[in-house]
C-alpha cells in the first residue's frame, strides 16, 4: 500500500509539472501571438498615418486646402541701389523659407484694377522637404527633388524679375490690396487659416484720385474719407509686414509719419501690421 500511495504521489508530481510545462508555453505562444498582432498594428498604424498625411497636389503644388496663405504685393517703382537690392533678394529668401509645409504663397505686383483684378506672378505651396519625412514614411529624396525643381527654383526665378523698376506713373497701392484680397485672402472655406500679406513699396500711395506725394493725409482724415471707404477692404484675420523701400528723396516724401498713415489704414480694414521694415540703402 505505501509503494501504491508513492507511486501516486510520484505520478501527481509528474502531471503537476507537466502542466506546468504546458501552462507555461501555452502563456509563451499567447505572447508572441500578442507580440505580432501588435507588430502588425503598429506597422499597420504607421503605414495610415504615413499615406494619411500624404496630400494629393495640384501642378502648384497646392493640397485642395492649404495650411496657410502668404500674399506677397510688389511696388518697384524707382531704381533700387545696390544695397536695397541685395537686401530686397535676402528677404525674399527669408520669406521663401518662412512658408510652412503645405502654405501657400502668392506673388503679385501693384498694377491698376479698374478693367480686372490683379493675376498673381506666380503661385506655389510648399510640398515640404526630405526634413519632413523619413524612409519610413515615404521617400525622402523624392520629397527634395521636389521642393527643389518646383518650389524653390520657379519662386528664385520669378524673384529676379521683382526689382526692376517700373517706371510706372502711378502706385494703385490701396487698390492693390484691395484685389489681393478679395482674390487669395477672402476666399470661403479659408476664414480659419493663418493669412499673412507683406507689402514691398516705397508706400506713396499715387493715383488720380489719392496722392501721397501732394502731401500725407491726416491718418484719422483720411480714412474717414468717402475715398477710403471705396478702396478699402477686408483684412480682418490677416497679419501685414511693410518693406518700405527708400527712395532718393526719403527726407522729404517718407517722413515717419508715412508708416503712422499705413499703421492706421491697415487698422482699419482690420488688418494687424506686424512689422514695418526699411530695407537697407
Amino acid at each position: 500500500m505505501a509503494r501504491d500511495r508513492t507511486r501516486a504521489r510520484v505520478r501527481d508530481r509528474r502531471g503537476s509539472a507537466a502542466a506546468q510545462r504546458a501552462s507555461s508555453e501555452n502563456r509563451k505562444a499567447t505572447f508572441k501571438i500578442v507580440l505580432v498582432v501588435a507588430v502588425v498594428l503598429l506597422v499597420g498604424g504607421i503605414y495610415f498615418w504615413a499615406a494619411s498625411s500624404r496630400r494629393a497636389l495640384d501642378d502648384q503644388l497646392c493640397p485642395t486646402t492649404p495650411d496657410s496663405i502668404t500674399v506677397l504685393l510688389v511696388d518697384v517703382t524707382d531704381p533700387m541701389n545696390m544695397a536695397q537690392r541685395q537686401d530686397f533678394e535676402n528677404q525674399l529668401t527669408k520669406l521663401k523659407n518662412s512658408i510652412p509645409r503645405y502654405g501657400k504663397l502668392i506673388v503679385a505686383k501693384v498694377d491698376a484694377t479698374a478693367d480686372r483684378l490683379l493675376t498673381p506672378v506666380i503661385t506655389r505651396c510648399n510640398p515640404g522637404t526630405a526634413d519632413d519625412v523619413s524612409s519610413a514614411t515615404g521617400d525622402p529624396s523624392s520629397v527634395q527633388k521636389q521642393w527643389d525643381q518646383g518650389f524653390d527654383a520657379p519662386l528664385t526665378a520669378a524673384f529676379k524679375g521683382l526689382n526692376g523698376a517700373t517706371g510706372a506713373d502711378q502706385s494703385p497701392i490701396l487698390e492693390s490690396i484691395q484685389s489681393v484680397a478679395l482674390t487669395e485672402l477672402q476666399k470661403p472655406g479659408q476664414e480659419k487659416l493663418p493669412k499673412r500679406l507683406v507689402v514691398a513699396s516705397d508706400l506713396l500711395q499715387n493715383t488720380a484720385d489719392v496722392s501721397f506725394y501732394r502731401g500725407l493725409p491726416e491718418p484719422k482724415d483720411f480714412t474717414d474719407g468717402v475715398v477710403f471707404r471705396r478702396i478699402r477692404t477686408d483684412l480682418r484675420g490677416v497679419e501685414v509686414e511693410l518693406w518700405m523701400l527708400e527712395r532718393s528723396d526719403a527726407n522729404t516724401t517718407q517722413p515717419r509719419s508715412l508708416a503712422d498713415l499705413w499703421e492706421r489704414i491697415i487698422g482699419a480694414e482690420g488688418g494687424d501690421v506686424r512689422r514695418i521694415y526699411n530695407v537697407s540703402g
